[in-house]
């Protein structure tokens, strides 16, 4: 890992596992009853040239889990509470987002010298938080003050040990699916996955989104007048934007990016891993990894009570149970071969979320696409602003395409331009504007 960190950067991963207090070399153990493990976070800081990580104790998940939880609620919903205003959200969020970054940021910060990038390996609830979003003195923010940061799945997101495979082409756009469209023609599908059967999920419905086709149309443009040699573009929308046209026409592309609801209903249905309850309906088993002894696994595959929805979707009742439903859940999202896909967009609501379990990530659309093969996936952490959120899809499509920014720089650019723009037009900078989306993978 040291070998392929890049000049000028640093790698900080964060563990959640179970920490024993060991009783001194001499001391004498009176009981045969074993402790139970603490729930505790490290972090292991990785300079670039170093040979050996610096091990940095952060603090117990009983004082960590509650603080990313209140950052959370500030982040995701802090700027719309009634009977406040836009400074008094603006001060609340600091507060939350200062104690969190004492606790988890600065630790760490302390022991960076003049890194320009950091890379960043969360773990536990940390997975949910936008580290870049954390303030930093009376005004700033840690995207403006602090080094350049991008989230990977693992350290080994930092080298490939097997062949790179080939670049897809091209750009597939989807957005301003039909979801009420009867008359989608509901296709026999190769691996129809399963269906959730929680009764929340049945009764969902979904509005449309007419602003998900714009912000295609708008993409899709900036591809063409920025590619060359032009590479094509695929849009799928209204009644095309189907399960079937996407399974079929995502392998071999380059770039996805899906403008579309996403949902998550781990805080509202059972799960195969459900233990304890953690951040935003979130189900975490323990530290160690591991269910109790007692416990029997039951509830739903994880990668079910998470997908996009498409054509067609609020007439899933009608498809039989081998065709496609308007569904794309997770479970099917993991059996495509996405290999040759640079970036994964998920322009949608709470598309990073899922279920967390120590050690082994997010388990929802973040994970689905990591196993399907995608090199990075750019998702949201909370329920989007529409109009931010298309600013945003703008200025990441502009840093890529026309300033040939690498992933982590087109992410930072992105939110930049809209914290900055929203500062110029005297209106709410606060960050669930800009902050929403992260990327996590490959950085290049």
């Amino acid at each position: 890992v040291s070998k392929h960190l890049p000049p000028g950067s640093a790698l900080v991963a964060y563990v959640l596992y179970g920490r024993h207090d060991v009783p001194g070399q001499r001391a004498k153990v009176k009981t045969k009853t074993k402790s139970r493990p603490v729930p505790s976070y490290l972090a292991f800081v990785l300079r670039g040239g170093s040979a050996d990580a610096i091990v940095l104790p952060i603090g117990s998940a009983r004082e960590v889990d509650p603080l990313i939880s209140a950052w959370k609620r500030e982040a995701s919903q802090g700027a719309f509470v009634t009977g406040r205003s836009a400074g008094e959200a603006g001060a609340a969020y600091r507060a939350a987002g200062d104690a969190l970054r004492r606790k988890v940021w600065d630790p760490v910060a302390a022991r960076l010298k003049d890194e320009s990038r950091v890379f960043v390996v969360p773990d536990g609830a940390l997975n949910l938080v936008s580290l870049a979003s954390l303030p930093v003195g009376k005004s700033e923010y840690l995207i403006e003050a602090g080094p350049l940061l991008h989230y990977l799945s693992a350290e080994r997101d930092l080298f490939r040990t097997q062949p790179t495979p080939a670049h897809g082409k091209g750009l597939l756009a989807l957005g301003g699916a039909a979801f009420d469209e009867s008359s989608v023609v509901i296709a026999k599908s190769a691996f129809r996955g399963g269906r959730s059967g929680c009764e929340d999920f049945q009764s969902l419905r979904f509005e449309a989104l007419p602003g998900s086709a714009r912000e295609v149309d708008e993409i899709a443009r900036l591809w063409l007048s920025q590619s060359h040699p032009v590479t094509a573009v695929d849009e799928l929308t209204g009644a095309g934007a189907t399960e079937a046209a996407f399974k079929h026409d995502a392998p071999g592309h380059r770039i996805l990016h899906l403008a579309t609801h996403g949902f998550f209903l781990g805080g509202r249905c059972a799960s195969a891993f459900d233990s304890s309850r953690g951040v935003t309906g979130l189900v975490t088993a323990d530290a160690a990894g591991a269910a109790a002894p007692h416990q029997r696994v039951t509830g739903e595959n994880p990668l079910l009570l998470s997908g996009l929805v498409l054509a067609g979707a609020n007439h899933r009742d009608a498809a039989g149970p081998e065709e496609e439903d308007g569904i794309l859940s997770g479970e099917e999202i993991a059996t495509l071969d996405l290999s040759g896909v640079e970036w994964a967009v998920l322009s949608a609501c709470d598309t990073g979320v899922g279920e967390i379990k120590a050690g082994e990530g997010v388990f929802g659309l973040r994970r689905a696409f990591q196993v399907a093969g995608a090199r990075t996936l750019i998702m949201s952490l909370w329920s989007v602003d529409d109009e931010a959120t298309r600013s945003w899809m703008r200025s990441l499509y502009e840093g890529r395409l026309s300033s040939h920014l690498d992933t982590a720089e087109a992410v930072r650019h992105a939110s930049l331009e809209v914290l900055k723009d929203r500062r110029k037009r005297n209106v709410s900078a606060h960050p669930f504007y800009w902050a929403g989306f992260v990327a996590a993978g490959d950085w290049r």
